[in-house]
């Protein structure tokens, strides 16, 4: 059982909270029509009921990121002090055709360090799409994070079947959530920030109020 002690005992004791999340441009919230529709306000607005003492949410999002960039980032995301990172990476490394073995040791660095400042860590899995769907090297990278978050004791949001169930639930096509083939778009951005909201108040043992 997977559990986020840190942020657990701050949100019984009404106390403030941080939370960072470290990513590319699905953290970034490209492809949203306005900056208030991407990942980190859905998210922000929805987790908001759940911190009584106070939320402040960081977005350490860039375009176009991967690990090596990630890695060269990180001191910045261990100066916001936080109490929970949540990772979200493995795209654009597809890209780059950066080695799997690489991705998975600059990550295993990254999320190491994190967890020797003493924060909480969640993972956000590579999401399902239509521009990756086509790349060969893709399912290396996609199985690497959940199997990365198991070698670790991680727990990490399967976007990628969470993205078809979305589909099946409100009768839609991929493409309907991303686009342009590969960003989410504002309904996107909607559903996960929502539901990565709700999985992590889960996870910290706090129900979210429904419509929240």
């Amino acid at each position: 059982m997977y559990t986020l002690p840190r942020l657990t005992r701050l949100l019984a004791d009404s106390e403030p909270v941080r939370i960072c999340l470290f990513g590319s441009s699905t953290v970034e919230g490209i492809g949203a029509s306005a900056p208030e529709h991407g990942l980190c306000p859905v998210f922000e607005r929805t987790f908001a009921p759940a911190a009584s003492g106070g939320l402040t949410v960081i977005n350490r999002g860039i375009g176009g990121n991967g690990a090596p960039e990630m890695h060269e980032r990180l001191q910045q995301v261990i100066d916001d002090r936080p109490d929970l990172v949540i990772w979200q990476g493995g795209t654009n490394d597809v890209w780059k055709e950066e080695p799997v073995s690489t991705f998975i040791d600059l990550t295993r660095d990254d999320l190491q360090m994190l967890r020797r400042q003493g924060c909480d860590l969640a993972m956000i899995g590579p999401q399902w799409c239509k521009m990756l769907e086509e790349l060969p090297n893709f399912p290396a990278f996609r199985d690497a994070v959940p199997a990365l978050a198991i070698e670790l004791g991680v727990p990490c949001f399967d976007r990628y079947n969470a993205m078809k169930q979305w589909c099946q639930e409100h009768h839609i096509e991929r493409d309907a959530l991303s686009p342009d083939g590969l960003h989410l778009g504002d309904f996107g951005y909607t559903l996960l920030g929502e539901a990565l909201a709700r999985w992590i108040a889960g996870l910290a043992n706090v129900t979210l109020p429904v419509g929240a």
